[in-house]
């Protein structure tokens, strides 16, 4: 309890030195607004991002938000790859290859984007490698300003989940470099929401890494990235456990709702992995989706005045 205590105090101070940089939205201006997450599995997984509309959808429960995670497994801005990246089997997907079909399909008003685990492609930090991950975010914030995004919120990495001054090259010097990088673009219609500093002190609070392979956060890491973005748009989730909101069946429906726009949208858009899919239409998703919606809302009248 006294480690929970240190971790929300902890995450409090810093967001709310984020929060003192200005620019970003509230909760209030995502209303009416299609709203993307782009990322790499941490992203696809998107529990974070459950966490996260259930807030909305609880907290302003007279609105709905329309939110899609379209986050994809392996994937870079970079466009780098290991030679042996899953066994050789195929290389790791760059965003690039489906961010125009995205966007026209999508038409995000917002986007989340958070990148940079994959970029460094988990080897010490060099010039090359970093230089292609500025590369890949500067034509990301590019492309959604072409397209007519209002707003892009850079997400800095996760932390790689070892302890700091545990000896030898630890992979996170690298992610913490990019994610001082990354602080330094936020300007007009871009605001970064600096997870990485964030992720690092909770984890000094703990004994415990949130991650077991060091790269793919447990239910308590994306909790702790769905805080750090709710507390960005003005929203304080801090008193509400995790054993409560999944046990809350709006939240279940939330998650239901969230785990088949994804699956549905990803195959709409279409993309390259291990093999190519080809857009599909949405048909049959569609009507799916509107039952889950219907459920959500009446589930949402216990919070509305």
């Amino acid at each position: 309890m006294a480690n929970l205590k240190k971790l929300v105090l902890i995450l409090s101070l810093v967001l709310s030195c984020t929060a003192s940089l200005g620019l970003a939205q509230t909760a209030d201006d995502l209303r009416g607004k299609r709203i993307v997450f782009l990322g790499d599995s941490i992203t696809q997984n998107g529990t974070y991002i459950s966490h996260i509309q259930y807030f909305l959808e609880k907290s302003i429960p007279n609105e709905t938000f329309d939110i899609l995670g379209l986050g994809l497994s392996s994937e870079t801005l970079s466009g780098l790859t290991e030679p042996n990246h899953a066994g050789g089997r195929f290389p790791r997907p760059c965003l690039f290859e489906r961010l125009g079909r995205l966007l026209e399909k999508a038409h995000p008003d917002i986007v989340f984007a958070c990148y940079g685990m994959n970029d460094g492609i988990y080897m010490p930090l060099n010039d090359e490698r970093f230089g292609a991950f500025k590369k890949g975010v500067s034509d990301l914030l590019e492309a959604c300003q072409v397209s007519g995004v209002e707003r892009i919120f850079l997400i800095t990495p996760p932390i790689y989940d070892l302890p700091l001054g545990t000896g030898g090259f630890n992979y996170d010097s690298v992610l913490t470099h990019y994610a001082e990088w990354e602080q330094s673009q936020q300007q007009d219609r871009v605001h970064v929401i600096d997870l990485h500093t964030m992720m690092r002190a909770a984890r000094a609070t703990r004994d415990t890494p949130f991650s077991r392979d060091r790269v793919h956060p447990g239910e308590e890491g994306h909790w702790v990235i769905a805080q750090a973005v709710l507390r960005d748009l003005g929203l304080e989730p801090g008193s509400m456990g995790l054993a409560d909101m999944k046990a809350d069946p709006l939240y279940q429906a939330v998650a239901e709702l969230r785990q088949h726009r994804s699956k549905s949208w990803m195959s709409h858009i279409g993309y390259t992995r291990e093999k190519t899919v080809a857009p599909t239409p949405l048909s049959d998703a569609l009507e799916m989706e509107k039952s889950l919606r219907d459920r959500i809302e009446g589930l949402k009248r216990q919070y509305a005045k």
